[in-house]
């Protein structure tokens, strides 16, 4: 038994005092306003409390870590020194971790295996859940999991979120290591608890081609779902709507997601439904679309994926790939940058080519989840067509090709606001294109295709305002003089009675939440006044 002066950090049995400073800084031992002997009193009580502990602790037994050091160290003399004289196997440190863990994890199966013959647990788990196999498996080594398997280790024993190790190994990707596990009676198709995803699912998104193969020769289902989460509002303070992923996906969900294209390619050689859509609508083609992986978008179009499958928000593939071709530039780098053969534009002339929906309109508003996703866009909205969105960041190769497959530039979006007045500037903010600035001439020529497919030049939005508005709050010169040019009412008033020229002025606005534009335009309203007299 160990006495007071070997235990822990408190130092001899001199040093006791430290511990009665540890009760008081602790506020064990508290003075009262109560009298002295009250104080006294809980003084002594409390003394007493802290030396009982300190007793306690002094006679417990610390275990004897010897032999998972050794095994840290690799010191096989001292490991089978220590084994010799009978120490436990299967000590544990404070979390539970033992030496066969040590021993796996450091892919020694030298020590893994003397550690197994003198009877160490292979399937003890550590306070977070983590056994031997789960080591064995993260690190692939196959030949360290069919030990372990052989000694007894429970091929189908889940980490506590209910990941097994034919998931971890499926991760990993060494084919091996997951043939070993199937051969040992791990189930295929097993799934873990929080999101109900399987071994399958997790190989495809980590692009493991070979490992997907594996998994569907041994029978994974294809087109496995994981499970759908229907999440309960938590706050009524945030009136708008907050995106949460639901679940629901399959394999090739996952995979077009990540731009895993070589899965993609099994999986879909494999049966898998192409078609599948989640609980938002969202297909593989449109996923990889809006993620920025066109090559597997076009891979998929090209195996006969319907292209005018829309999610709730009816955004169909061509109106991502024409958002995507003119998508604002992000601050922050993707995590995971896929290089494609293919471009936005590309996918824009193969999705048209395929039959496409050139009018397909949005039905709502894009859910708010970042800037780069404009929830918070006051015109590209219900009513949105891929035209609009070509129109507002002024994309001419866009803009023509929607024109030439028949797209109709009078629809408009529920605010009454059509591609002419797009193009023009109405309800565009700088954000909006962020280092995808559209350049004054490429409006103009927006302006002038609108005009050209049959636009009506004064047309009005909800608010009353037209396209020479729109061109003058922006200070696009260019544009107001084109507009003026082709018989544009120069003098044209908005429901509050602002004209073109108080737009140029910054009176009039519209993009703003106070419908002000903060940045009057004085070229532009010489302009205007030169036009007008």
């Amino acid at each position: 038994m160990r006495t007071f002066g070997s235990f822990g950090s408190f130092g001899s049995f001199g040093t006791f005092r430290s511990f009665g400073s540890f009760c008081r800084s602790n506020r064990l031992i508290a003075p009262t306003q109560n009298g002295p002997n009250v104080r006294t009193i809980r003084t002594v009580r409390t003394f007493t409390f802290c030396f009982l502990a300190f007793a306690s602790f002094g006679a417990a037994e610390a275990p004897d870590l010897r032999l998972i050091e050794a095994v840290k160290r690799g010191d096989r003399t001292a490991v089978s020194s220590l084994l010799q004289k009978r120490v436990n196997p299967s000590i544990t440190e404070a979390d539970g971790t033992t030496a066969l863990h040590w021993a796996v994890r450091q892919d020694d199966l030298e020590l893994a295996a003397r550690l197994i013959r003198a009877g160490g647990d292979v399937n003890a788990a550590n306070r977070y859940g983590v056994t031997p196999l789960y080591l064995a498996c993260v690190n692939g080594n196959a030949s360290m999991i069919e030990r372990l398997l052989k000694a007894g280790a429970d091929a189908n024993a889940v980490a506590p979120e209910g990941e097994s190790a034919l998931m971890t190994a499926a991760r990993t990707g060494n084919v091996e290591a997951a043939r070993v596990l199937l051969v040992h009676g791990a189930l295929v198709d097993a799934t873990e608890t929080w999101r109900g995803q399987t071994a399958l699912m997790w190989a495809a998104a980590q692009n493991h081609a070979s490992m997907v193969r594996e998994l569907l020769a041994q029978g994974a289902n294809v087109n496995a779902r994981s499970m759908v989460r229907r999440w309960e509002r938590q706050s009524t303070a945030e009136p708008r709507e907050k995106w949460l992923p639901p679940g629901g996906m399959t394999p090739l969900l996952l995979a077009a997601r990540q731009g895993a294209l070589e899965s993609v390619r099994v999986l879909a050689a494999s049966g898998a439904e192409l078609n599948a859509v989640d609980p938002d609508g969202i297909s593989a083609v449109l996923s990889a679309i809006i993620n920025g992986h066109f090559d597997v978008a076009g891979f998929l179009l090209d195996q006969g994926t319907d292209p005018n499958l829309a999610d709730k928000t009816g955004r169909a593939a061509l109106y991502a790939a024409v958002d995507m071709n003119t998508l604002p530039d992000s601050n922050r780098p993707s995590p995971n940058v896929v290089e494609n053969e293919r471009t936005s534009l590309d996918l824009i002339k193969a999705l048209l080519a395929r039959g496409a929906n050139v009018n397909a309109q949005l039905k709502t508003q894009q859910p708010y989840r970042t800037k780069l996703d404009r929830g918070n866009d006051t015109v590209l909205t219900t009513g949105s067509t891929p035209l609009l969105r070509a129109a507002k960041a002024a994309d001419i190769p866009a803009m023509r090709l929607l024109l030439d497959k028949g797209a109709d530039a009078k629809l408009s979006t529920r605010n009454g606001v059509n591609p002419l007045m797009m193009a023009a500037g109405v309800g565009t903010r700088e954000e909006d294109t962020t280092g995808r600035r559209k350049a004054e001439s490429d409006a103009v020529e927006a302006v002038a295709l609108c005009l050209a497919a049959g636009v009506d030049l004064n047309a009005a939005d909800t608010r009353g305002q037209t396209a020479l508005h729109g061109a003058a709050l922006q200070g696009l010169d260019s544009v107001v003089r084109y507009l003026a040019e082709h018989g544009a009412t120069l003098d044209a008033k908005d429901k509050r009675g602002f004209t073109p020229l108080d737009a140029a002025l910054g009176l009039a606005g519209g993009v703003g939440f106070d419908g002000r534009s903060s940045k009057p335009h004085e070229s532009t309203a010489a302009l205007l006044r030169q036009l007008m007299n």
